[in-house]
């Protein structure tokens, strides 16, 4: 590799390390709406979490029965989960001066995901994981969870994502759109437009009251 090329591509290795080193001893986001009760454990200690309370790289956030819970991130990103949901911090970094922005959110119940700056920068990855599929965004808005007796449920209402596991992929491009996989193992399922009913009954598993 030419000198010049070396340089360039160790300074971005550099720049992505700072970063990540940066994520993991700051916190990533804040919590900016909360109903019912809702904890974060850290290494082997929980908290529990209140209005303004900071999460962190590695953090797993979970709620109670019947509460709500909003996390804005630094980059603005917004996350909501649903009753009795589970939120793992796997990474974030967001690297604005280098272009680059990844993050990985494993999550277990409902949620609606809006992307912020990191899915708009030339770098970017972000996906979110389940239990029974991943979803890659693309500057989106949109929602997922169990429903109608189905292992998982997705719809888009902004951007696009591709729902994939081992068995198979989807991409949802259209608002409206969404896949639904029966039980894990299973492919996501045929793309559809969601009926408004579904689509309300989801919505309703993170809004807040």
């Amino acid at each position: 590799m030419p000198r010049t090329l070396f340089a360039a591509a160790l300074a971005l290795v550099l720049a992505v390390a700072t970063d990540v080193t940066a994520s993991a001893q700051e916190a990533i986001g804040a919590v900016s709406r909360i109903q019912g009760e809702a904890s974060t454990m850290r290494g082997s200690a929980t908290e529990a979490l209140a209005l303004d309370s900071a999460v962190f790289l590695n953090d797993v956030v979970t709620t109670g029965a019947a509460a709500r819970l909003e996390v804005a991130f630094v980059d603005g990103t917004k996350l909501t989960l649903g009753a009795k949901t589970r939120l793992t911090l796997d990474r974030f970094i967001y690297a604005p001066g280098s272009g680059v922005g990844s993050l990985r959110f494993g999550v277990v119940g409902a949620f609606r995901f809006v992307s912020g700056r990191i899915t708009k920068l030339a770098n970017a990855n972000a996906v979110i994981v389940t239990p029974t599929a991943t979803a890659g965004i693309r500057g989106t808005d949109f929602w997922g969870g169990p429903i109608d007796d189905q292992a998982l449920g997705m719809v888009l209402f902004e951007g696009a994502i591709v729902v994939s596991n081992a068995a198979g992929q989807q991409v949802l491009e259209t608002p409206g759109q969404g896949t639904n996989i029966a039980q894990p193992g299973d492919a996501p399922g045929p793309v559809t437009f969601w009926p408004q009913d579904k689509v309300d009954r989801a919505v309703a598993t993170v809004t807040f009251q």
